[in-house]
């Protein structure tokens, strides 16, 4: 029996749908073409889209930094949690760009708005930025105007590139500011240093170390052989039969005398004193004024240089590192070459983005024909509801 009255339901609706078909069709066609004449009344919008390359991260050409990039290490981003093309897509969508936009092309009345705060709403809904499919950058811009719509999209990237060179041309400048104080520093520094090691030069005749060491010890060892022959000379002198007070005995005696004051000097410095020599003073040379090196203060001398000389070359290094950063820096401080890439600008459209008439009848005529089948087997319903509570009111006996 349950079966049979469910068939029975089944077949009621499917009757009363039947019976209502014309209202159902004539209720859809009437919302359709209503919805297409109200379509018709609602003003034309054209859509432009410009498509830039996405940015690239910036690298150094030059410098130390340019050094560190060739390192196997992650580059570090402090502070930033955005690629480049989030950051130009913030910068788009930014309170700012829109402000501007809204000056440039008079948007409070073009909308209509009594505030900045309702246009600024308004050139939000009608702007879209975003990443492609290709992985381009593209604003597109809605306007009743597809020129004006072009130009507006245009615009957009003008003012990213605008922002772009601003803040890099500002972070430039303040870095340019504070290389240019350290190089200052550091130039001092150098010239401190450089003068530290000028007065070591002349305070210990140092010229070139290695080569004075050699010429010293070459010095000291001709002299050295010298002072043996004419000590071998002078004792052949005395076997000969001369005496120790012979002219010729005492000439080689005072030139060996002479030839080991010298050594002595070559030796540790000290000079020959006037007992040594002194029956001829036209002999003693100006030892303190020559080029010479004493022995034993060669090892001493040639480290102090050599951390002398270490400390310029370390400073200089330092200053020509500096030197490149300011000149990198004072190149992208004047760098007015365009931050964007522009790949299909924005040109005024030929076909309208909206309305879309056939979008808006068939949902307008989808919506007519739900409401329409609701409501016909809403009456059935009822219509059956009515029916069962008679029936149940008939059949059942009057209480007295």
């Amino acid at each position: 029996m349950n079966t049979q009255k469910k068939e029975i339901d089944i077949i009621d609706l499917l009757t009363a749908l039947h019976a209502g078909r014309w209202l159902i069709i004539g209720g859809t066609l009437a919302i359709c073409v209503l919805a297409g004449g109200l379509s018709f009344l609602l003003p034309k919008e054209y859509e432009a889209t410009v498509q830039i390359l996405p940015p690239q991260e910036k690298k150094e050409s030059f410098g130390f930094s340019s050094m560190l990039s060739s390192l196997p290490i992650p580059a570090l981003r402090l502070g930033e949690r955005g690629t480049p093309s989030d950051i130009s897509l913030a910068t788009i969508k930014s309170v700012t760009t829109r402000r501007r936009m809204i000056e440039k092309f008079g948007l409070m009345q073009r909308y209509e708005s009594r505030t900045l705060t309702d246009a600024l709403e308004t050139l939000a809904d009608n702007t879209t930025a975003a990443m492609t499919e290709e992985g381009m950058l593209g604003v597109s811009v809605l306007d009743k105007d597809p020129q004006i719509a072009a130009d507006m999209a245009n615009y957009y990237i003008v003012l990213l590139d605008s922002t772009n060179k601003r803040f890099a041309h500002k972070t430039a400048s303040d870095r340019l500011d504070f290389i240019r104080g350290i190089l200052q520093e550091e130039d001092k520094r150098l010239d401190d240093k450089m003068k530290r090691l000028v007065e070591f030069q002349s305070e210990h005749n140092a010229i070139s170390i290695d080569d004075q060491a050699r010429a010293v010890i070459l010095t000291a060892t001709s002299m050295r052989t010298a002072v043996m022959e004419l000590e071998i000379e002078r004792q052949r002198l005395i076997l000969s039969g001369l005496g120790p007070n012979h002219d010729k005995v005492k000439q080689l005696e005072r030139e060996i005398l002479l030839r080991q004051g010298t050594m002595a000097f070559l030796s540790d410095g000290s000079k020959p004193t006037d007992n040594t020599m002194p029956e001829n003073k036209s002999l003693q040379l100006k030892l303190e004024e020559n080029l010479f090196l004493p022995l034993k203060q060669i090892p001493g001398v040639a480290q102090e240089y050599t951390n002398l000389e270490k400390d310029v070359l370390v400073q200089t290094s330092l200053l020509l590192v500096l030197l490149q950063q300011e000149a990198q820096t004072l190149i992208e401080a004047k760098d007015a070459t365009s931050t964007v890439q522009i790949l299909d600008p924005a040109t005024p459209p030929e076909i309208k983005a909206k309305p879309q008439r056939l979008l808006i009848v068939f949902l307008a005529g989808l919506l007519s024909l739900i409401a329409s089948v609701s409501y016909v087997l809403g009456a059935v319903y009822m219509r059956n509801l009515q029916q069962r509570w008679r029936e149940r009111h008939e059949t059942t006996p009057e209480v007295l």
